[in-house]
């Protein structure tokens, strides 16, 4: 299975997202902090919020279009989302994650359009390829997180929340295979975003287990120019 790239999507994106200056980009593996350090810089810099996987796994589903959005629409309309990714080879996935992209940055840009371009925009998430990411939006203003020394197993056994996916995976068929695939799925997630954030300068922020949260948050603020 191979998914085509629209980098003219990228390109149409660009001006728009390139132009705001107090428009920033959280991106980091599951487990990484990324919703608690954005609800908390949020607060503290008086920023909007837009949550990207709540946007990508909701109301962009509404709004995928078949010859704009081919990718995504193969997702939307399978008739198990999860299985049909999770029946992906790594490099399959990969590809799909790239090509989505393109697709998500359109429908962003349609949204951003509608916050007043004086207020500073968070965005949380929702991405796996921030070198991509970057061909269309700053670089500076894009923080990665990471938290090493952890496995995707230990990461998605933390919590009841995170617990949840490895009962719905379980509802699929051939579940433990198909739970193998989503932990060796996300690992691989986690190390594509951290190399790529590196080799496109992305400041990578890395917490420590005894860093507290506002401590963690004021680096970051500091990295986006905001400290």
């Amino acid at each position: 299975m191979q998914f085509n790239i629209n980098h003219n999507l990228l390109q149409q994106a660009q001006p728009a997202l390139s132009s705001r200056e107090n428009l920033f980009w959280i991106v980091g593996g599951a487990g990484s902090g990324k919703t608690t350090i954005c609800q908390a810089l949020a607060t503290k810099h008086n920023m909007s919020l837009y949550d990207m996987d709540a946007h990508i796994y909701g109301t962009y589903h509404q709004r995928f279009i078949p010859e704009r959005h081919p990718v995504n629409t193969k997702w939307a309309t399978a008739e198990n989302g999860l299985a049909w990714l999770l029946n992906m080879s790594w490099d399959e996935f990969n590809n799909f994650n790239q090509a989505a992209l393109p697709e998500y940055l359109e429908l962003l840009v349609e949204d951003i359009a509608t916050i007043d371009s004086s207020q500073p925009v968070l965005i949380d998430g929702g991405i796996s390829n921030p070198a991509l990411l970057a061909q269309a939006f700053p670089a500076n203003q894009i923080v990665c997180l990471a938290r090493p020394g952890l496995s995707s197993q230990e990461i998605w056994g933390e919590s009841a929340e995170r617990l949840a996916m490895k009962d719905f995976i379980y509802q699929l068929p051939n579940p433990e295979q198909s739970w193998q695939t989503f932990l060796t799925f996300d690992a691989n997630i986690t190390q594509t975003m951290q190399e790529e954030s590196q080799q496109q300068g992305i400041t990578v922020c890395t917490r420590s287990e005894t860093e507290l949260v506002p401590e963690f948050a004021q680096r970051i603020a500091e990295a986006l120019g905001k400290g």
